[in-house]
This record gives C-alpha cells, structure tokens and sequence, in this order.
C-alpha cells in the first residue's frame, strides 16, 4: 500500500455505515406499520383513520428515504471522485520521486564539480599569490600573516621577518614631498573596509641609498568570521621614471609652445578649444584653465566668430590650409591687426580632424609698411637730394632732387661715384668714405664749381647697417645751401657791423677786446679801451634831418679810421657812440694822449653836409687793461663811466677812468631808486604806437610802450631809465608791471568792443627769470585777459644768449596761447638753423635798415631777404621806423605785412589811441594774430 492509500479519508466508510444502519431502521418502521395495518383491518376493518397516521408516515419515510438515498448518490459520486485524485496524486507521486532522485543525483555530481572547482581556484590563487610579479600580503588585524615570494624579493627580507610584523618594520614609506607615509598607510589598512579598494603611491626605502616608488593596493575581505585586509604592492619604478619622463616632454612642448609670440590654439571637431598657449590667452583676456572647451561665440564678437566659424567649415570641407586677416579688439582696449593661419590635424588612432590655428599680431608689420610708404613719399617728395650709395661711394639709388641736382642733361647718376655725379669738391672723398663705412657719420660743405656760377652744398653722410648690424650702405643727404650762405653772410654782416657806417658794432667790439685781454694776458702788454660820444649831435640831427645825420655818422666813422690806421679797432654802437679799441702793441699807452689830440684835433675840421656844415666835438672815456680792470664787461663799463665824466666836464674831451667817476654810478643808483619809488606810487604809464596792415592800411594792433611821468607831471624818457633798470634788476619788476597795465588795458578795450592786439616788449633779464611764464599766467588769471590778446617782443640777442633755454620758454609761451615776435630781427648774429627751432610768429625788421629802405640798396636787398625768409616760415614781417610814404608804399611792394612808425602814429595814451582807431578801421584778424 502507498502512502497515498494509507492517508484515503476514513469519511467515506462511515457514510455509507450510517445510511445502512438508517436504511435498517426504516425498514424496520416500514414492517411494523405493515404489520399494524393488517391487524387492524382484520379486526377491524380498515379504518381510515387508522390508515391516514401511517400514510402520512409512510410518505414521511419515503421522502426520507428519497432523500437519504440522493445523499447516498452524492457521496458515492465525490467517492469516485476522491479515489481518481487519490490514483492521480499516486502517479504525481511517483514522478515526483522520480525526480527528487535526478535531482539528488544532480546535487551529487554538483558538489563534486564544486570541490574540484576549489581545489582548481584554490590552485590558481596559490599560483596567483605566489607567481604574480607584484608583493602580496594579508593582514589580520594590522599584522601580516601572509605574503608570497615576491613579497620577499621586493622587501629584500625573510619571509619569518614579514609574517607577525607591519612592513614599516622593515623599511619606510615617504611621499613626492619626502614626508614619512607609514602611518597613512596603517591608517588606510585600518580602514580598508569601510573605505574599500584604495591604493596609494609611495616611495619605499629598504636602505638609506637605495628606494623605489611603488603602488599599494589594499582590499578587505572576510575569511574565518574575521576580517582580513590583501596588500598588493607594485613596483612602479619604471613608470614613474616615465611619467617623469612624458611630464618632462609635455612642459618642453609647453614651453616651447609657450614661448612662441605667435597665438597657436587647437580646436576639437565640435569646435571648442582643448590647447591654448599663454600667447592665446593674453590675447582675449582669458587664463589658461578657463580657456579649454570654450567656443568662440564666448571670446569673440558675434560678426567676427560667425566669420570665422564660416571660414573654419571651408577649412574642414576642402582641407586646404588658409591665411586670412582680422581686425580685433584687445583687452586694452586697443585694436589690432591679427594674420591667422589654419590647418588641419588628424589623430592617426581616432581619425578626428582638429583645426590648428596660428595667429599672429601684424599690427606693428603694417605700421612698418605704412611707415614705409611714408619713407618712400618723403623721400622722393623731400627737397633735399637724397641718396643711397655703397661704401665706396656709387650711387644705388636717389630721389628726384638729387637726380635734379647732377648734371643737367647728362647721364643718370645711378652707378656712378658721388663725386662724379655732382663733380663735388670735397677733397679726401675715398677717406671720409672709409670712416662713414666703419660706422661714422660726417658732414660738411662741398662746393661744385659750373659754367652758370659756383654753388654750395651741405653733405652729411651716414652709415645704414644691415641685419646684421654691419654698416652696409651710405646714406647721403645733400642740401644747397647757396642761398642759405648768401643770407647768413649778410646777416652776419648785419650781427658784427653796424649797417649805417659798415664798422665793428657792440658784440665784435666785445669779442675782439676779449681776445686782446687773452692775448695781453698771455705776451703782457695792455689794451686800451675808449668810448666816444658825439656832442651836439642830436642838435644836428633834429635840424638837418636824419638822413643829413646818417650821413653825418658815416663821414664821422671814415674819419676816425683815417686819422688812427688799421691798427685800431674803431666801432659805432648805435646812436652818437663810438668806440676804439688799442693794443699796446701798436699804441703804446704812454703815447695814448698824443693820438687822442691829433683825433680831437681832427675834428675841428667840419663836417660838409650838402648845403651846410657841421662841427662835432668828441667826448672820449679811457679805461685800460689791466689797470682798471681785467674782464672785457668792467672795462667797458668804466670807459662809459670814463665817457660821461668827460661829457659832463664840458664835452670834446677825453677822460681816464678813475675810481672817483664811480660817482656817476651814484646818480644812477638815485634813478634807480626813484624809479622804485615810482613802480611802488603807480607813475608808470603806457602809450600806445598803431600798427597797421601794409596792404590795406586797417589797424592790426599796437605796441606798449612805457613812460614815466612824475608827479610834477615831468616825463622821463626811457633812455635815461631803461638802462638803469637793465643794469639793477628793475628791469623785471618793471616789465611785470607793463605787462599787468596792458593786461588791464586790454580788458577795458574788450569792454569796449575794441578787438584788442597788444606787442610788449620783453627783456634779456626778464626771459631768463626762472618764473617768467608763470607770472605772465598769474597776469592773465587776474585780469581775465586773454593770452592771444598779445605779441611779446623779444631781441634777437636776447634769444641767441642762451638758445636752449630761449627755445624752452617759448615753447611754454606759445602752450599758454601767447604770440612771440624777434624784435631788432638782422641786427643780432642769429643762425637760420636755429630759427626753425624757435615758435614764433612774427619778425620784426630793425628800423636801421627801414630807415635806408628807398635809397640804400644793400639796405633794401636785406629787408627784401628778411620778408622772403619770413614768408617761406609762414611767419608775419613788420617794419618799425616807418616814417614816410615812400618807406611804407616800397615797404608793402616787397611783402611786408604790418607797419609801425612816425608815419602810421606816434605814441599815444590810450584814449587818444581809442581816437585814432575811430579814423582807422580795425581789422576782424590782425595779420599776423590768427584768433583762436
């Protein structure tokens, strides 16, 4: 019997036990009542009434009965039922067993297969653990207890020394820095399992002179219920000699890339930078860290990156490289011209395609180029000739003013010497040659003698020098100065000869006596000095008219030379004054008297002056070196001091300079002190002269001109106390206090609605003081005028005392907006090269040579020069000492602008001056004055 049969229902018996048994008792009732029913009816009868009780329960039975057997019927069905699923479950059973077996059997070939597998995995850990080129080791609880051979090898230890120990036992752990790593490495192997697999790099020291880098790695496991930590340590010498290595590559490629001036970047395919170098990233304002993965959408302008961006899709489709030029913005602010040239770069093992960018600043290139073309129309446009010669003087190449200068109709000077070009007389030509090409510059005068005349040249030479900073060419730069030689010499003339009566005048007197006292100083002979002043000239003059007295001083001066011979200096300072100058040499001071007697003598005899006669008596002052003294400026103080004494003692006579005459320094120092006196109580005053234009004859302005009047009502006139204050310093303070009245003045005449356009006249002493320019700015804050209300005048000699420090002032007196006039132009020795270098606007013709304008032709050639040279430098000519028509009509025929004299109006006060100019209309723009 199975299992199954032993677990059948025990239900299903005891059914069917109790239907039977109640079948039984029904059946019995059944008989029973049968039975009564028969005996009833035979004793009685059949009574219904007995009848009905047993129908009513035979019915009652017999629904039962229908009953008990439907019940009966079920329960045999669901018994049929129950032992089909009780064969079923059988046969599910049997299968089931079936199974079960396989699988056992199953589970028996598995668990052989997995023993095999450990001892297989077991083998190949053992063969891992022991044959794997890294050290391995286990440790439990920091202690290792475990480790392979190669764990011996690395540590260079027993395997008993490793087994109980913690490595650093054996040797120590340090980092790059050299700072000790054994506790981080115990720290770490603590911490294994929380922190899984960590790894870290170290420098391991089995001895003091010997190390190695080495890669720990360590891993926690559980093994026995205990957790256990595996050490794999790696000897990572080799790759680390490596990384150094490529790192060492990596920053040489760096800095290479770096060191270029040129911006390189690289681009990836998706347009957005992976290298940069610092060139790149000064450019646009970015660092080098922030710079990688940009686009340039986010360093460029919009316009500009969508050009660029168009430009690099050509690069990708053609794969042509390609140079192109931007115009960019730098951080600065500043623009430049940027040269970009792209190519491509394919990565031979991802096959992408990177665009290589090489940008470059060309700003300063095109600026060359420019500069260039500027060199180049400068020097074909220059009016200089121009040349380029190699070192042995043949011309390579010349501008069109030098091929003008060579000879006229010949053969073209390309290839040919210099000197032969321009038949230059320069003399030792091959060794001036020589010196320029050993790196030397020379300059000087070469003259080239011709049919039509001999001209001058100035002919500087200088080295240019190649690449190599080797002198390889000649640059030659040729002026004709002809003209230039012509004017100098006739101002020169004009600078050291009085240009009335051809003699010495002031500063050649000057110079010679400074050369005598060096040459008596050095051989020991003295040297007379005599001043001489005309009496009774001015009387002359007044009567007989300035040109009878011009006249009148030439004679005078040819007298002076005739009576005293070459031997003596003789000099007009202007004016009545003469001068004479002895040398011991030739006049001995002993026989001084003789000669002065015989000059006096002389001029008894009279002067013929056309339809009369003058006589002139001679004041002379004597002083001589070394007696009196020992410097050319005291000598002739002294011999004017000697001069006075003699015109104060009764004229035409002469007087040796004593210290007693010091008593007429005295009475200049009472004018001084009056003239203090008079700057302080406000009797300085200022007149007015008109100027006017020479062409239109409209008012231009005027000159100030100072008057002192006291309070008598007495005027003094300026050459009394004008050398005064040139000779004490008042000179300063008094040119500060004319130029505040003509400040104030000029205001009130602005008010006015008078145009106002004031010259004052600037002294030597004044130019030199230290605050001048500032005092002048203190002026115009004070008053509120204006600094292009005024032309200041200032000497030739003024300016040529001291050029450098005349060029600076200048300089600041044009900054501040005033106009700047050389007055007394052509009586001083001013060199033209200095005259470009001085910022002025106007040249003021000495009335000396305005005087001798109509009749004297010398004169006129040397007004005619001065207006050509004032015209080529854009500057404005005006004539002083105009003083009659003929003057100011030949005046304006040469080209002069402006006018001032006894002619155009004398000098007046300043509402007199308002008068005049109310019978003159007044020019919008005084020529020579641009408004600003």
């Amino acid at each position: 019997m199975t299992s199954l049969e032993h677990n059948k229902p025990a239900t299903e018996d005891a059914t069917h036990t109790s239907v039977d048994a109640r079948v039984e008792t029904l059946l019995d009732r059944t008989e029973v009542l049968i039975n009564a029913a028969i005996g009833q009816n035979t004793a009685s009868g059949c009574d219904e009434t007995l009848l009905t009780p047993m129908v009513e329960m035979l019915s009652a039975l017999r629904a039962e009965v229908v009953a008990q057997g439907r019940q009966l019927e079920e329960m045999s069905e669901r018994s049929h039922a129950m032992a089909r699923a009780q064969a079923e479950a059988i046969v599910h059973s049997a299968e089931i067993i079936d199974e079960l077996e396989l699988t056992r059997q199953r589970l028996s070939n598995a668990r052989a297969a997995a023993e095999q597998a450990a001892q297989d995995t077991q083998r190949l850990a053992d063969t891992i653990f022991e044959r794997t080129h890294d050290a391995v080791l286990v440790f439990n609880q920091q202690v290792c207890i475990a480790c392979n051979d190669n764990a011996i090898r690395l540590l260079d230890c027993q395997r008993q020394s490793i087994i109980g120990e913690w490595p650093n036992m054996l040797m120590t752990a340090t980092n790059d820095a050299g700072e000790c790593q054994d506790q981080e490495l115990k720290h770490l192997c603590a911490r294994a399992a929380e922190l899984g697999l960590t790894s870290i790099e170290v420098r391991l020291w089995k001895r003091a002179e010997y190390s190695f880098w080495a890669e720990v790695t360590m891993s926690a496991f559980d093994m026995q219920d205990s957790g256990h930590v595996l050490m794999v340590v790696r000897d990572i010498t080799a790759r680390k000699q490596f990384e150094s290595e490529l790192r060492r590559h990596r920053d040489f490629l760096n800095n290479i890339i770096n060191a270029v001036p040129d911006q390189i970047s690289v681009k990836a395919p998706d347009r957005s930078l992976v290298v940069a170098n610092d060139a790149f990233c000064r450019a646009h304002g970015i660092g080098r860290d922030a710079i990688v993965g940009l686009e340039l959408d986010a360093i460029l302008p919009p316009t500009l990156a969508q050009h660029l961006g168009a430009i690099e899709d050509e690069l990708l489709a053609t794969g042509h490289c390609k140079t192109t030029e931007h115009e960019v913005n730098l951080p600065d602010g500043a623009r430049a011209i940027v040269s970009v040239k792209r190519s491509l770069f394919e990565d031979g093992t991802s096959g992408e395609r990177y665009i290589v960018s090489t940008s470059r600043d060309i700003t300063e290139d095109r600026l060359r180029e420019d500069q260039l073309r500027l060199l180049a129309s400068v020097f074909n446009g220059a009016s200089e000739g121009v040349a380029i010669l190699s070192n042995d003087g043949r011309i390579r190449e010349a501008n069109p003013a030098f091929l003008a200068m060579s000879e006229p109709g010949g053969r073209s000077p390309i290839g040919r010497h210099l000197t032969d070009a321009l038949q230059f007389d320069i003399g030792a030509i091959d060794d001036v040659l020589g010196q320029v090409a050993g790196g030397y510059s020379w300059s000087g005068k070469a003259g080239i003698h011709g049919n039509e005349g001999d001209r001058s040249y100035w002919v500087s030479l200088s080295p240019s020098s190649d690449s190599d900073e080797q002198p390889s060419r000649i640059i030659a730069l040729v002026s004709d100065i002809t003209e230039l030689e012509s004017t100098q010499a006739r101002l020169r003339q004009q600078a050291l000869f009085d240009n009335l009566t051809g003699l010495p005048n002031r500063r050649f007197y000057r110079d010679h006596l400074q050369r005598l006292i060096v040459e008596g100083t050095a051989n020991g002979y003295g040297v007379t000095v005599c001043f001489i002043d005309l009496d009774d000239f001015k009387h002359v003059n007044d009567s007989a008219g300035h040109s009878s007295g011009d006249c009148l001083l030439q004679a005078i001066g040819h007298r002076l030379q005739e009576v005293l011979g070459p031997d003596v200096c003789v000099a007009r300072f202007g004016g009545d004054e003469f001068a004479l100058l002895l040398s011991d040499r030739h006049h001995p001071f002993d026989q001084l008297t003789y000669v002065l007697e015989d000059l006096l003598v002389s001029f008894r005899e009279p002067f013929d002056l056309h339809d009369t006669e003058a006589l002139i008596g001679l004041s002379i002052g004597v002083t001589r070196f070394p007696d009196h003294a020992s410097d050319a400026d005291t000598l002739m103080s002294n011999a004017d001091i000697a001069m006075y004494a003699a015109k104060s003692a009764g004229k035409n006579r002469v007087r040796v300079f004593t210290p007693e005459m010091q008593d007429g320094v005295t009475m200049r120092h009472q004018v001084q002190t009056k003239l203090r006196r008079a700057l302080a109580d406000g009797d300085i005053r200022l007149w007015f002269q008109p100027k006017v234009c020479a062409r239109t004859q409209m008012s231009v302005g005027c000159e100030a001109l100072v008057r002192w009047q006291t309070k008598e009502g007495k005027f003094i006139p300026p050459s009394e106390f004008i050398p005064v204050a040139e000779q004490t310093g008042l000179i300063v303070m008094l040119g500060e206090l004319v130029f505040q009245l003509a400040a104030e003045q000029a205001c009130e005449w602005a008010r006015q609605g008078i145009d106002p356009y004031i010259a004052v006249n600037i002294s030597p002493h004044q130019l030199r003081h230290p605050r001048f320019t500032d005092q002048l700015q203190a002026t115009l804050d004070s008053t509120g005028a204006r600094a292009e209300w005024f032309e200041l005048e200032i000497t030739e000699h003024a300016m040529m005392d001291d050029v450098d420090h005349a060029i600076q002032v200048i300089e600041e007196l044009a900054f501040l907006g005033f106009h700047v006039a050389i007055d007394d132009f052509g009586t001083g020795y001013s060199s033209l090269s200095y005259l470009k270098c001085f910022k002025i606007h106007t040249l003021k013709i000495d009335l000396s040579f305005v005087r001798d304008v109509t009749h004297d032709r010398p004169s006129t050639a040397i007004v005619r020069s001065i207006v050509s040279l004032g015209a080529g430098l854009g500057l404005t000519v005006v004539a002083e000492g105009v003083e009659t028509p003929e003057q100011a009509t030949l005046l304006a025929e040469l080209g002069c602008n402006v006018l001032q004299g006894y002619h155009i109006g004398k000098p007046m006060a300043p509402d007199n001056y308002v008068k005049w100019l109310e019978s003159h209309e007044q020019a919008t723009c005084p020529v020579g004055a641009p408004r600003n």
